[in-house]
């Protein structure tokens, strides 16, 4: 996050903004400081990554075969942005395809997950993208 400034667009005069920067998706953004702490999750802190890069290892629920169920459950865990629900789509989705072929949906879902997961572990952690996606496909690998 970059520094708060006072802009003033047609609203309250002077209101003070934060830029949000997230360049894996060459995105930005500004958001009024007094609406930061019910918008925008802080990224997770180290000891969290560790603890999500556990759960990657030990979550063994099993999911639905049904395909839509399956994708609607995987959706609403990628639509809460909760560190530990995308560690759990990950994980489903990685074991799935080792046994068997992904359909699109799946693909998709992991694709997304991975993504958003990796970014919050490299991160945390301090480390390029690709180290952070090594050690979660390390883990996933390790107890599928």
């Amino acid at each position: 996050m970059q520094s708060i400034r006072k802009r003033s667009f047609s609203g309250d005069d002077g209101s003070r903004f934060a830029k949000l920067v997230f360049p894996g998706n060459r995105l930005s953004m500004m958001v009024r400081e007094e609406d930061l702490d019910e918008t925008i999750r802080r990224p997770i802190a180290k000891k969290t990554a560790k603890e999500v890069l556990d759960h990657i290892g030990t979550w063994d629920q099993p999911v639905s075969d049904q395909w839509k169920t399956r994708a609607s459950t995987l959706q609403a865990k990628l639509d809460d942005g909760d560190p530990f629900a995308l560690a759990e789509v990950y994980k489903t989705l990685v074991r799935r395809q080792a046994t068997e072929t992904l359909s699109a949906a799946d693909r998709r879902q992991l694709s997304q997950s991975e993504a958003r997961l990796s970014e919050e572990i490299a991160m945390a952690f301090g480390h390029p993208l690709d180290k952070a996606l090594q050690r979660m496909e390390n883990v996933a690998q390790a107890k599928a």
